[in-house]
């Protein structure tokens, strides 16, 4: 046993992330990557080389074998109890007559509605909680087999792993299948010690106000107006670059606005105008809508890539919706990259792990703060994760053809981008369904924006 993999045996405390101690967090986010398989493809050839990667994963990443407990109010991975059930972190699933061919969902862009977690994976929402009895797995997998190929499912318990996290398994799972070891640069940053990631405030030190993290007495979240609903669009590589043309000529035309926008600035600001535009035909013009965008700390913090941890906060900007309906796209844009360049340093990340290790009750802990699930929107996004998703997963897998997020419980306000496929970019949205169809029908969203569904 490597040493590491003592110190997990024996100090639980050393994999324990400060800045995950969130109730919303307490479940599992899901993947899945797409494969197209000849008939001729035996199945259980496939299982087993799945379980032979992931057996060697977890012998060199001994937690990902875990379970997630909770102690003295604490949510944290430990060993999986000795005397439990075995850890099947692999399921497998013939769904031939549960779901269409793998030729007719690409053939449709692999809409949501296909993808439902209660046939595509083991575990509900992330908005749902786990729902299982204990022992909860940090990891579990499911072989979808279709006619023609295989959909993989990846659950990844949110406490212990963010979304950079989960691009560090695929990538090690796809070394794995190719017969490659794992760097050791990345494996120590798998393995260790997450005490000392985010060093913390000092008492007598300025820290940041976090305070609207804490859920104030008798808080509850509004009701949805309308059933929420989730749907896949498409933006064009080409319209990207039109909708990037039009915000970066707007901001060089303005004498109060500077600097440099990212794609990511500017389908944020797209997509939280057109929403806010059609928000209006049943809102207030004066509703105050919030957009979060998801940070990942790593950058701040001067963290390794290959870091499996939990550091994620948010860059927060507050608008009323008449103000970014008639706004120009570049003017939001840039208020997006200002609130998300004010958050993403040092200060502000050791402010929130700080305020978080600070709180005696951490199930008051709200992620993101209030929210308003019928105005405000949250952001995460993969574009970036391009560079993380491999190339290919053994002989018997070749390359994945997609990765899409399941039909799970809603999670209200949500926005995912994927990283890019051939000429597009896939994006996830989930809204109240009123306002869903109010935005299929918009003509400037249409006129960038293809349905997927």
């Amino acid at each position: 046993m490597s040493k590491l993999a003592q110190i997990y045996n024996h100090d639980t405390s050393a994999f324990q992330d400060v800045m995950s101690q969130f109730p919303a967090l307490n479940g599992h986010t899901q993947l899945i990557l797409g494969f197209k398989l000849p008939p001729e493809t035996p199945r259980k050839a496939v299982t087993d080389a799945l379980e032979n990667a992931l057996s060697s994963l977890t012998h060199q990443i001994d937690w990902l074998g875990g379970q997630v407990i909770e102690k003295d109010g604490i949510l944290l991975p430990v060993p999986w109890p000795k005397d439990g059930p075995k850890n099947e972190i692999l399921r497998r699933k013939d769904c031939d007559t549960l779901l269409p061919t793998m030729h007719d969902l690409i053939r449709r862009g692999v809409p949501i509605s296909e993808l439902d977690a209660s046939i595509v994976s083991p575990f509900p929402g992330l908005s749902a909680g786990h729902r299982l009895e204990p022992p909860v797995p940090i990891v579990a997998l499911q072989a979808n087999f279709i006619s023609g190929g295989m959909l993989l499912t990846m659950c990844f318990h949110h406490i212990v792993m963010d979304g950079t996290a989960a691009f560090q398994f695929i990538r090690h799972l796809a070394s794995a299948l190719e017969g490659e070891q794992i760097l050791p640069t990345d494996l120590e940053q798998a393995n260790r010690d997450r005490r000392s990631v985010v060093r913390l405030l000092s008492p007598g030190e300025p820290i940041k106000d976090y305070t609207d993290l804490r859920r104030p007495p008798g808080f509850t979240y509004p009701p949805v107006l309308s059933t929420p609903a989730w749907c896949y669009f498409k933006l064009p590589v080409a319209a990207l670059k039109a909708l990037m043309k039009i915000a970066l000529t707007q901001l060089s035309s303005s004498s109060s606005h500077n600097g440099l926008l990212s794609e990511n600035d500017v389908i944020c600001a797209f997509c939280w105008q057109r929403i806010s535009t059609v928000r209006l035909s049943t809102q207030n013009p004066g509703t105050v809508s919030k957009f979060s965008r998801a940070i990942d700390g790593r950058l701040a913090g001067g963290i390794p890539l290959g870091y499996m941890g939990h550091v994620v906060y948010h860059a927060n900007l507050r608008l009323p919706l008449q103000r970014i309906a008639s706004s120009s796209l570049g003017d939001i844009a840039y208020r997006l990259r200002k609130a998300l360049d004010s958050s993403n340093n040092e200060w502000t990340l050791r402010s929130y792990a700080t305020f978080i290790a600070r709180e005696p009750d951490k199930s008051l802990l709200l992620y993101g703060g209030k929210t308003n699930p019928n105005t405000d929107l949250g952001a995460t996004s993969a574009l970036a994760g391009d560079d993380l998703r491999p190339s290919a997963f053994g002989a018997l897998l070749g390359p994945s053809c997609f990765l899409r997020r399941p039909k799970t419980t809603p999670i209200t306000g949500s926005i995912s981008m994927s990283p890019i496929e051939g000429d597009y970019i896939p994006i996830c949205l989930c809204l109240p369904s009123v306002d869903l169809k109010l935005l299929k029908a918009d003509s400037e969203w249409k006129r960038y924006i293809r349905i997927i569904g």
